[in-house]
């Protein structure tokens, strides 16, 4: 299938959802000038012209995949959705401190407009109640809760056990990954998994379907966040661009963050480039030289390449399990959905700048 296709349902999708957002935030502090500011900074980074909003769409994929034909009658969950997302850029950047929300009262206010913002998303699927009728919509927020509950333990691994300042770095690679995809799957796993499942729960699928859209959430999520964590080593020429429309380059070492790419690099680089690069995530500071130093590393021993290689074992377990939905079209869009996971523009990105080591 084009892959326009894709992006040109994920387009449609978005246009008509992105205003259903807007509304249920334009509803909410606009009293204070501060609450409003604060709780629309995401808000407005997310909703921005042209703007391709992937959780949605999974959302309608999800009732489509259940034979259902007239997606619109779910806009308000797929507004949710993103609302839920946005809920969670909120509280880890009041956590992180990225993107310039340094000081503590920024961050409290991301931390106070991400609580109000899974209420705005409860809210927003409440409004489907005469529609699809209460059972439904009680599971589906019982759901809700579920997934919040696995991101924060996610973040929890995130500020507890994969920073310099608490992993051993002398740990096995496999004990390392046990606990750094466990990570993964509760930060991107859970909240893919519900997309598909409030699709599915929404469309009248059946047990099997479910479960398989769930394994496949989890499974997508997953590997995306992996990937998520590879686009911080691009390189930019700005302390503050912003590759990944929310959080500028290398903010995980500043954060000092040991994900799996770095691990990787450490476990392999040694002497004095080792001690450097280790100074780098204890003391969270680092130039535009050392940047590029860091990620013409990552590319040298094979770190971002071990990192691919993960992915696409995820990848392939994605295939075998999207052929075990039914024979529709929108298979094959879901298909399109997940193959970016290897071909996506940060993997490209640092392909070409081994290449340019290399030659």
């Amino acid at each position: 299938m084009d892959r326009n296709i894709h992006f040109e349902k994920m387009r449609e999708t978005s246009n008509i959802v992105i205003p259903l957002i807007k509304d249920a935030y334009s509803r909410i502090g606009f009293q204070n000038k501060y609450l409003f500011d604060s709780l629309n900074y995401f808000v407005n980074k997310r909703t921005n012209i042209n703007q391709c909003l992937l959780r949605p769409y999974l959302v309608r994929l999800g009732y489509e995949l259940s034979e259902k034909s007239n997606w619109v009658d779910i806009t308000y969950a797929c507004a949710a959705l993103e609302i839920f997302n946005i809920s969670t850029y909120q509280s880890n950047i009041a956590f992180d401190g990225k993107n310039g929300i340094l000081s503590n009262t920024e961050k409290s206010n991301q931390f106070i407009s991400s609580m109000i913002s899974l209420d705005i998303a409860i809210n927003t699927i409440l409004k489907l109640e005469r529609s699809f009728g209460k059972e439904v919509v009680s599971l589906i927020i019982d759901k809700f809760h579920v997934t919040n509950s696995d991101i924060y333990i996610g973040q929890f691994y995130d500020l507890n056990e994969l920073t310099i300042d608490n992993i051993n770095l002398s740990i096995s690679e496999d004990d390392y990954l046990a606990v750094y995809l466990q990570r993964c799957e509760k930060l991107g796993g859970s909240l893919t998994s519900l997309c598909f499942e409030v699709g599915c729960l929404l469309g009248g699928g059946d047990n099997d379907l479910l479960n398989n859209l769930r394994n496949i959430g989890r499974t997508l999520g997953t590997a995306g966040q992996m990937v998520n964590d590879i686009s911080d080593f691009i390189y930019s020429e700005s302390e503050w661009d912003d590759i990944k429309g929310y959080e500028p380059s290398f903010s995980d070492i500043k954060a000092g963050k040991v994900t799996y790419p770095f691990f990787h690099l450490l476990r392999h680089i040694s002497g004095a480039q080792r001690e450097k690069i280790l100074n780098v995530l204890s003391t969270k500071q680092i130039d535009k030289i050392l940047m590029e130093e860091i990620t013409k590393s990552l590319c040298q021993y094979g770190s971002i390449e071990a990192t691919r290689q993960i992915v696409l074992a995820y990848y392939k377990s994605l295939k075998k399990e999207v052929v075990k939905l039914p024979k529709l079209y929108t298979r094959d869009l879901l298909s399109v959905a997940f193959s970016s996971l290897l071909t996506n523009k940060y993997f490209a990105i640092l392909r070409n700048y081994a290449e340019l080591i290399h030659e």
